[in-house]
């Protein structure tokens, strides 16, 4: 069985229509239309809304394998709650149209372990970015690296490392905050010494076409983690 049709084995049992069962979970009914038809795979906040609003049991969403309820015993469950726990990779391109913000399933190529070894990257929150290019060689993020960031809401605009979208591509930059003014200021960090980052772009921080992602906590590189 498709994760497709276990979505609509769910929805059928609790006897909900589509926007019915989107209201439920708090996504968009595009949303379950197209996984429902398989058009798009299942997001991961959608996965937990499931586990979470129906107590359904993450080893048969997965899997299609067990009941569709969770029962007493939890253990084959904790399993597969951990393997839904994986962090999302974000493709380079992000869509964010009607209805769709940039962790959906869309915006996801594939899903990769977390760092057990730094509890940080093992919150429900993490999400994952390829680096590319040696902008922020400075830092010691390089070509390639694996940068992990906290795709929480709210953060607060406080100068740091982030993944953002611009154009619909996705980056990791420096970014410095003028809060008075509503800018960010883009940088790239191509030496150790900060004071030397190149200013490369000033965007208003409420355009429709600058979405902050999340703040980078740390990043791999030839198996080794560097901490932001």
């Amino acid at each position: 069985m498709e994760i497709s049709e276990q979505l609509k084995a769910i929805r059928k049992e609790k006897g909900l229509t589509q926007q019915e069962i989107a209201c439920e979970l708090e996504v968009s009914t595009a949303t379950i239309a197209s996984v429902e038809n398989g058009s798009r795979d299942m997001p991961k906040n959608l996965m937990k809304a499931l586990v979470k609003k129906f107590s359904i049991n993450a080893n048969w969403l997965l899997t299609g394998e067990g009941e569709m309820f969770q029962g007493e015993d939890k253990a084959e469950t904790g399993v597969a709650e951990e393997a839904a726990a994986k962090i999302p990779l974000l493709r380079q391109l992000v869509s964010c149209g009607p209805g769709q913000d940039w962790e959906s399933g869309d915006n996801i190529q594939s899903y990769i372990e977390p760092l057990r070894s730094i509890p940080a990257l093992t919150g429900k929150n993490v999400y994952a970015f390829q680096a590319r290019g040696i902008s922020m060689i400075g830092l010691g993020i390089q070509d390639g690296d694996i940068l992990f960031f906290d795709g929480s809401r709210d953060q607060g605009a406080r100068d740091g490392i982030y993944v953002f979208g611009l154009g619909g591509e996705a980056f990791c930059k420096l970014l410095r905050f003028e809060p008075l003014e509503n800018k960010v200021m883009i940088y790239s960090v191509q030496k150790q010494d900060l004071r030397e980052a190149e200013l490369i772009r000033t965007v208003d921080a409420g355009t429709d076409d600058f979405r902050i992602f999340g703040r980078v906590l740390a990043w791999l590189h030839e198996n080794t983690v560097f901490k932001a």
